[in-house]
């Protein structure tokens, strides 16, 4: 199992109609985070929700388009095995009606305005590998461990 220690913290905000997973992913690549675990906030115009049904293992996907406000999203930042950065994304939002639906983050794109943390993980790997039993992405063991 991974063990590691908190690294840099890098917060970022993200301006309207930017591409919330793609930007996520480059200001990791251009600080050069390649563990973290993921924190944002803020608002949506547009986002995909997902739900795992791991009978089928397939995401059932629902779209929203509309003035969305983000209440939590957090998830973390990892490797698969080519080390390709992976990042996995849970989110909550509301209508204006205050009304709450909440899955994993298949894509989004910012309303107003986005506050994203990265919280470096550092002292070991986040590697995920594909379980063909699950359908999933999972950690794999860890491979590096560096006293923090």
């Amino acid at each position: 199992m991974p063990v590691g220690a908190l690294g840099r913290i890098v917060v970022v905000g993200l301006r309207p109609k930017e591409d919330v997973v793609s930007r996520i992913l480059s200001v990791a690549q251009e600080r050069s985070v390649d563990y973290a675990i993921v924190q944002a906030m803020g608002t949506l115009s547009r986002v995909v929700l997902g739900f795992y049904d791991g009978e089928t293992k397939k995401y059932v996907t629902k779209e929203l388009s509309d003035h969305l406000e983000l209440v939590s999203c957090m998830g973390s930042l990892a490797k698969d095995s080519t080390g390709k950065q992976v990042l996995h994304l849970h989110a909550t939002v509301s209508d204006r009606n205050l009304n709450v639906l909440g899955g994993h983050l298949v894509e989004a794109q910012v309303g107003y305005l986005l506050e994203v943390y990265l919280s470096e993980v550092a002292g070991t790997e986040l590697v995920k590998i594909y379980d063909d039993s699950l359908g999933l992405m999972v950690f794999k063991e860890n491979t590096r461990l560096e006293e923090p």
